[in-house]
C-alpha cells in the first residue's frame, strides 16, 4: 500500500499540473479573444505561450511516470490508477483522499481546456480543424 509520502509527493506533483492547467486556461480564454478579433499576432503569441504550459505539463507527467515506475510493482500500478482518474473508492489516509480530490480537479480543468481548445480549433480549421479531422 501507498505511504503518506508517496502519496504526498504524487500530490505535490498534481497540484504544480494543477497550477500550470489554470495558466493553459487562461492563455486558451486569451487566445479565444484573439481569434474573435482576428489578430493573428496575439493568436500566435498566446499558442506560443500555451504551448510552454504544454511541455511543463508534460514534464510533470513523466515525474508521475517516473515515480511510479519507482514503486513496487503493486504501489506503481496503484498509484497509476489514482492520477489517471481510473481507480475506484477510497484511499483509507488523508494524504490519500488529498490526492483523490487533486486529482479530480486536475481532471474536471482538463475537461473545460479541451472544450475551449475545440471551439477555437473548430472556429480556426473549420473542416480542417485538428478535432474535424479526428471525428471528436
Amino acid at each position: 500500500m501507498l505511504n503518506d509520502q508517496q502519496l504526498d509527493s504524487a500530490n505535490a506533483i498534481q497540484r504544480k499540473m494543477y497550477t500550470a492547467l489554470n495558466e493553459v486556461a487562461e492563455l486558451t480564454d486569451e487566445l479565444s479573444q484573439a481569434v474573435s478579433r482576428q489578430d493573428q499576432v496575439s493568436v500566435r503569441m498566446f499558442l506560443s505561450m500555451r504551448q510552454e504550459e504544454i511541455e511543463r505539463l508534460t514534464g510533470y507527467q513523466a515525474m508521475l511516470r517516473r515515480q511510479c515506475d519507482q514503486l513496487p510493482p503493486a504501489d506503481g500500478d496503484l498509484l497509476r490508477k489514482v492520477i489517471s482518474g481510473q481507480f475506484q473508492g477510497n484511499l483509507p489516509t488523508a494524504s490519500g483522499d488529498a490526492l483523490l480530490r487533486q486529482t479530480a480537479k486536475n481532471y474536471a480543468l482538463l475537461q473545460r481546456v479541451r472544450q475551449a481548445d475545440r471551439a477555437i480549433s473548430c472556429r480556426l480549421g473549420g473542416p480542417n480543424s485538428f478535432y474535424m479531422k479526428q471525428g471528436k
